[in-house]
């Protein structure tokens, strides 16, 4: 099988690649062609796929509210002075910050840098890595001028710059790994211990707790596997969230307690957006890839891969506060929205580089490891564009394309099963509304009174915006991928 995937590697890439968006494209197709051909089949796929749906948001609901109490332990634990306590050795730990920048405000940039000189942890142990594309002409201004208010704080103060090579997509993954590669020739002649050294991907518009980097070195010192771990915490899009559109602020709200529920389940969950990982751990894989826009699930399964399947990741009950998809106007920040959504959906060429990885290395991994992970990524690309289409129209369409069917038993009791199961599931909505609430920073002045209420209304437009802000770019990028049409990266639009 190994020698057949390598014999005809591009033909099986290209296969495997096209099959997320024919699976979906199946499955979304389904409540249209089936109730014709097998309408009691159709009926009870429906009805299966809305328990699974009540499943779902029942974990949400649950799970957010467990993770939430957690985040709130962990705020009151002065990690720093813990982790002395207990005799681990802090001071030879050093975090590499990679920040990998394109275009970005300089406002937004010295924000991040400002919550990163702010930790609890001595700041003077962190290293900051600017990661710059050569093709934005105003980076090393804009390093200049950060590097005179903010290098005081730091171990070092570097930048890179990456130039896009032959081969290489543009995005964030061939950026960090030019950055990469060029801080571990730095690190390497100031002798630093690798042994005791991380890296973490900062997003540039995300606010790192302050407790972050004394909480994770204090779990990285007690973790006898660190060498093999990527530590996760919760990305919540609230940095600007009272500012955006109601559309996109719903949207947030949603991805944002998804992430928090998320915690609870570190076993079949990936590192995403801006995490850490153990720098031998990374170097040993090869760092980042330079041919993939998505680039986190993906660094994932390439160190899982080149560790024999013993990576997982550790979760860190702490927020990390990004910025919601903003414009320069309300059009500007759904279109933003959309294609970022687009984008991350993207990430279903995840599935055949991890199938493809699988067959190379069988042998070496764990097989229920890598099929938890597998399953937890079938379940996000290939539904991706699909929930929508069962959940709101999957119940109605049957009865009303097929009318032998709707004087069926099952035909006529159809909606109403699937109604009662998707109006139970709302119950838990109140879970996200609460845990969004106590996580969501003050109100800002500027924010009338008089739309709060909108605050709790929203949740009504919920059937809409997963229709524009999840189904369709999942099908634009799904139907991009079978047609071979390959995406161009364009990092979400900030504003300052």
């Amino acid at each position: 099988m190994k020698d057949f995937f390598e014999k005809y590697d591009q033909k099986i890439t290209r296969l495997l690649e096209m099959a997320p968006g024919i699976v979906s494209w199946t499955l979304l197709s389904t409540p249209i062609w089936a109730s014709f051909v097998i309408p009691d089949v159709m009926a009870f796929f429906i009805i299966l796929f809305d328990l699974y749906f009540f499943y779902r948001a029942l974990n949400l609901g649950v799970n957010s509210v467990r993770a939430y109490r957690k985040i709130r332990d962990t705020e009151k634990v002065n990690w720093l002075e813990t982790a002395k306590a207990e005799k681990l050795a802090v001071e030879k730990v050093r975090h590499v910050v990679f920040i990998p920048t394109f275009k970005e405000p300089i406002t937004v940039l010295e924000r991040t840098l400002g919550f990163l000189a702010a930790q609890e942890f001595p700041a003077k142990q962190l290293d900051i890595v600017i990661a710059a594309e050569a093709r934005d002409a105003e980076a090393p201004e804009k390093f200049k001028q950060m590097k005179k208010k903010f290098e005081k704080y730091f171990g070092h103060f570097w930048m890179t710059v990456h130039h896009l090579a032959p081969g290489e997509v543009v995005g964030k993954s061939s950026n960090l790994a030019s950055a990469a590669k060029e801080i571990k020739r730095k690190i390497e002649e100031l002798g630093y211990d690798k042994d005791y050294l991380t890296c973490t991907s900062c997003d540039a518009d995300v606010a790192f707790h302050p407790k972050y980097f004394s909480n994770l070195t204090y779990k990285f010192l007690n973790n006898p596997n660190r060498y093999l771990r990527f530590w996760q915490a919760a990305l919540v899009f609230y940095n600007n969230i009272w500012r955006v559109p109601m559309p996109v602020r719903v949207v947030h709200t949603l991805y944002s307690i998804s992430q928090v529920a998320d915690l609870m389940r570190p076993g079949s969950t990936y590192n995403y957006s801006s995490y850490s990982a153990s720098w031998k751990m990374v170097e040993k894989a090869g760092f980042w890839d330079v041919d993939v826009i998505s680039e986190d699930w993906h660094l994932f399964f390439k160190c899982f891969f080149s560790h024999q399947g013993r990576v997982e990741v550790e979760s860190l009950y702490l927020p990390l506060l990004a910025d919601a998809a903003e414009g320069k106007n309300y059009w500007h920040s759904m279109l933003s929205q959309y294609q970022q959504n687009r984008r991350w959906a993207w990430g279903a060429t995840d599935i055949a580089y991890a199938v493809k990885k699988f067959v190379a290395h069988y042998s070496e991994v764990s097989k229920q490891n890598f099929l938890l992970r597998f399953l937890r990524a079938l379940d996000q690309h290939i539904l991706w564009p699909v929930n929508w289409w069962i959940i709101t129209l999957g119940a109605t369409l049957p009865p009303l394309i097929n009318p032998a069917f709707k004087y069926s038993t099952l035909g006529y009791n159809l909606p109403k099963i699937s109604g009662i199961i998707l109006t139970t599931c709302m119950l838990f909505l109140i879970s996200v509304i609460i845990v969004d609430w106590l996580l969501k920073p003050p109100r800002p002045a500027d924010f009338k009174k008089r739309y709060l209420p909108s605050t709790i209304l929203q949740y009504l437009l919920m059937p809409i915006t997963s229709f524009f802000f999840n189904a369709l770019p999942g099908m634009d990028a799904h139907t991009r991928l079978i047609l071979g049409k390959r995406l161009e990266y364009k990092a979400t639009e900030k504003q300052g």
